[in-house]
């Protein structure tokens, strides 16, 4: 995020959970309400403290359990991606239902909850002609699919190590690079395109979705890192250090067949173009 938007971040009032921008971090959120309660504890001191101290008020007390739910959303928000990505990477249902602490058709029916949220997502955005996020029928099935597995059954992890995937990443083609880069030479009003700042010549067999809580049960995709598999972690740790739920999963094949450039970046506003781009372009792996 940029140094305007921290700023902005501190010196904004919050007294209610939807105050708190969408792509806030939550180490930001946390320091905020860390400062708020202090000044709460200080109330536990004694009148005659000999040391000069700011005592908590009640717009202290409304800002920490404003941040406090603000951070819960955003911390349950994120339980579909992780159960996914657990049963991806091998975990039976028995195990993540222990790690949530429900039962197995709990954990079930909370994936299936996230998955047609992401189902739906995907549908809207086709409605409205734009580039889809979410699940296509193929992947949202695949996801159902991981529903009906028995409690004990943890088969090898979908996903391979980055190292076994290099059959999936080939050159980006040409004509590809150069529509990557008109496209972010001339944003358009729907989408904004950018770039990671990594070198890199690969195309992208991965696609990193970052997320955040969005109305009801759909989530508010706010973009995109195309990423090969080398850069898979660089990926991944660019859309958490934006303060963004992540999704890394294979791109669709017709994205494998016409590759995009490792590192394209095609989001919905220049904010989040902004926290997924200039974070420095150091995280080459």
């Amino acid at each position: 995020m940029t140094t305007d938007a921290r700023a902005n971040w501190n010196a904004l009032e919050v007294r209610e959970p939807d105050q708190v921008p969408a792509t806030t971090p939550l180490e930001w959120q946390v320091a905020k309400h860390t400062a708020h309660a202090d000044r709460l504890m200080n109330n536990l001191l004694p009148a005659d403290f000999p040391h000069e101290v700011v005592r908590g008020t009640a717009g202290d007390a409304l800002a920490v359990l404003a941040l406090r739910e603000s951070v819960r959303r955003d911390v349950e928000h994120g339980r579909g991606t992780r159960i996914h990505e657990a049963l991806q990477l091998g975990a039976s249902w028995g195990e993540v239902a222990r790690a949530l602490d429900v039962e197995p058709d709990e954990a079930r029916e909370l994936l299936r909850t996230w998955a047609q949220g992401q189902r739906n997502l995907w549908q809207a955005n086709e409605e409205e002609s734009r580039r889809p996020f979410g699940l296509d029928a193929a992947a949202h099935a695949a996801v159902l699919a991981l529903c009906e597995r028995s409690d004990d059954e943890a088969p090898a992890p979908a996903v391979a190590p980055a190292e076994e995937r290099h059959h999936d990443t080939e050159p980006g083609k040409e004509s590809t690079r150069r529509y990557a880069e008109e496209l972010r030479s001339n944003p358009g009003t729907a989408s904004v395109d950018g770039h990671t700042g990594w070198e890199c010549s690969a195309g992208a067999s991965l696609i990193v979705e970052a997320s955040t809580p969005g109305p009801g049960r759909l989530g508010t995709h706010h973009g995109v890192i195309y990423a090969c598999a080398d850069h898979r972690a660089a990926a991944v740790d660019r859309v958490t250090g934006a303060g963004y739920e992540v999704d890394p999963r294979p791109a669709p094949p017709r994205h494998r067949w016409n590759p995009w450039p490792c590192g394209h970046v095609t989001v919905h506003d220049v904010a989040s173009l902004d926290a997924l781009c200039q974070q420095g372009t150091g995280e080459q792996r």
